[in-house]
């Protein structure tokens, strides 16, 4: 075997063992009620592009205006595979969430999509069917809101203190109706004037709109080994996070479990250096002795 064989083995090998601890060490740091559409143009006007935002679980209803035509059809197409949604108030497509209505004597057709999905965002095109055709866009905007913790998803408390856990919704066009609490499967219904309470906050908006976040806090009184677990902050409006709780009766507890995670990390570091050494001895040895007997 040549040296040039044998140094992009050795390489090759050294690259996959590089890739499993960079993806093993990012692994360890790491349906609304109404309708909220905004339209920049009520009507499409014929060759142009019209907007509609809507947030993700409610109801999208995109317009398009004809006028005067007589035994013509009036289709809705979605522009980025060319299915034909609806030919007049007939839908050809199996998802039963679409649906397209006509308001007599205005002209108006509307194509309805119920519980929009982030994949529903896109282009759709209403067509005449004429000759030749004419056609108008909608582009459908879909606000998917996020939920972000506040602080270490892994919380380390004294027995007998007070817990505040909290999460934040961000970009919605319209706040959660509610957040719901879990610890563990248990719901955590109303207060427990004794034991927890619930609050739901509108905070300020994002730096880059107007729209006003809201924070959910649990606030756990008097915490004892019990009320270890994971927590789960679940907004009506977006997707659920979870903080893990552990209670500890001491402060050496503390102090053990930072030690015991930073001991481990402390050797894996150490592991990895001494194989990457390995590896890079065996490339200059292949470099300056030549081919294996």
């Amino acid at each position: 075997m040549s040296i040039g064989c044998k140094l992009y083995l050795v390489l090759e090998i050294l690259t996959i063992i590089l890739q499993d601890f960079i993806c093993a060490d990012i692994s360890l740091s790491s349906l609304g009620k109404n309708s909220y559409n905004s339209y920049t143009d009520l009507h499409p006007k014929w060759g142009l592009v019209s907007n509609v935002t809507t947030q993700i679980g409610t109801h999208a209803y995109l317009p398009c205006k004809v006028k005067q035509i007589i035994n013509k059809s009036v289709s809705w197409v979605r522009v980025r595979d060319d299915h034909i949604l609806t030919v007049d108030r007939m839908t050809f497509i199996a998802d039963e969430r679409f649906q397209s209505f006509y308001v007599e004597n205005t002209g108006l057709w509307t194509l309805q999509i119920k519980y929009v999905q982030a994949r529903d965002a896109g282009l759709y095109e209403c067509q005449v069917s004429t000759e030749p055709k004419v056609s108008a866009r909608v582009h459908l905007h879909v606000v998917v809101p996020r939920t972000e913790l506040i602080g270490d998803p892994d919380r380390y408390v004294k027995a007998g203190s007070t817990v505040v856990l909290h999460c934040v919704v961000r970009g919605a066009l319209e706040p959660p109706s509610y957040i719901i609490w879990y610890h563990d499967a248990h719901q955590l219904l109303g207060e427990n004037q004794q034991k927890w309470k619930i609050k739901l906050d509108r905070g300020q908006p994002d730096s880059d709109g107007d729209i006003p976040n809201v924070v959910g806090s649990l606030i756990i009184h008097n915490v004892n080994k019990r009320d270890s677990g994971n927590y789960s902050c679940s907004p009506s409006n977006s997707y659920p996070l979870q903080i893990t709780l552990n209670v500890i009766n001491d402060e050496s507890s503390v102090s053990a479990v930072t030690s015991s995670a930073t001991t481990f990390l402390c050797s894996s570091y150490y592991s990895l250096g001494l194989l990457l050494s390995s590896f890079f001895v065996l490339i200059v040895n292949v470099i300056l002795m030549g081919p294996l007997k």
